[in-house]
């Protein structure tokens, strides 16, 4: 996922103001971390039994800022786990909680929530939802950063909205709107993290796709060849093998076995060094058809 950020940690940066006049806050915090700390194990269904033990803690001492982090907390972790219909009930709580409590429209935090649901309005397939979400955040950061250019939280919520709102638009065949959309998520990702960057070659890759389905082969070249070109210097990109099998599939499709049979069993070698069966595979059928096409 596209410059992958931590939806409670825009909320929590609020969150720390809270005075430590009580004994009582924290512990509720401490539990809060513990639970947050089950989540980057991986112990999902620990970490929910500590959210609601957090959760029964801030009720207790009728905490509001803390129960709304929890269930923002709550809500990602549904969010992360598939459970989108649970991810939606509780964003939308977090959402009456933080309005109800004075945040408006353009608030960074109600655009971050609303930004996570149009996804969750994507994946429960509510297309219409999802399309009005996607653009509500896209209008409000992009008035965000008119106000402060530097705002790198709106500029960093912005390349995910271009980026996720991008891949909505491709899996409804929408190729030249999906290609404008991905252009700016791909020059907002080079931007923050620099061009030697996993997620930077990911959106290159994705261009040259978009471009291949649009039989704008050259194009599908130029950006497949840079991705390639700087994954090399990224030894931990497992996705590498894929990304030269595809660029010898478009060389196949310009005609170019030679260099296509160079490029696929460069992407064969490295998915076989990764063990990426689904690279591969895929690259043993791009030499097959290259094999199929010289003998012709």
């Amino acid at each position: 996922m596209l410059l992958a950020v931590s939806l409670p940690t825009l909320i929590f940066n609020y969150f720390l103001g809270i005075e430590d006049t009580d004994e009582e806050v924290p512990e509720v915090i401490m539990t809060i971390k513990r639970s947050i700390l089950l989540i980057q194990k991986g112990e999902y269904d620990k970490a929910e039994q500590m959210l609601h033990l957090a959760l029964r803690q801030a009720q207790t001492i009728q905490h509001y800022d803390a129960v709304t982090y929890i269930y923002d907390v709550m809500a990602n972790l549904a969010f992360d786990t598939g459970k989108y219909r649970k991810a939606e009930q509780l964003f939308v709580s977090v959402l009456q909680r933080l309005i109800s409590n004075g945040a408006t429209e353009n608030d960074m935090r109600v655009i971050h929530i609303s930004l996570k649901m149009a996804k969750v309005f994507e994946h429960l397939d509510m297309p219409k939802k999802a399309e009005q979400g996607y653009k509500f955040c896209m209008e409000n950061l992009e008035s965000h950063i008119e106000k402060d250019p530097d705002n790198k939280d709106a500029v960093l919520l912005q390349g995910i909205a271009f980026d996720w709102y991008a891949r909505m638009l491709l899996s409804q065949s929408r190729y030249t709107e999906a290609l404008n959309y991905l252009l700016q998520a791909y020059n907002i990702c080079k931007k923050i993290n620099g061009e030697e960057h996993e997620q930077t070659v990911v959106l290159l890759n994705d261009l040259g796709t978009i471009c291949c389905i649009r039989e704008e082969y050259d194009e599908a070249i130029k950006y497949l060849s840079a991705a390639a070109k700087i994954g090399e210097n990224l030894p931990d990109m497992i996705d590498l093998g894929s990304i030269h099998v595809n660029l010898g599939s478009v060389l196949l499709k310009k005609g170019l076995y030679d260099e296509a049979k160079k490029s696929c069993q460069r992407g064969r070698k490295i998915a076989k060094s990764k063990e990426d069966n689904d690279s591969l595979l895929e690259a043993d059928e791009c030499l097959k058809e290259v094999k199929r096409l010289l003998l012709l």
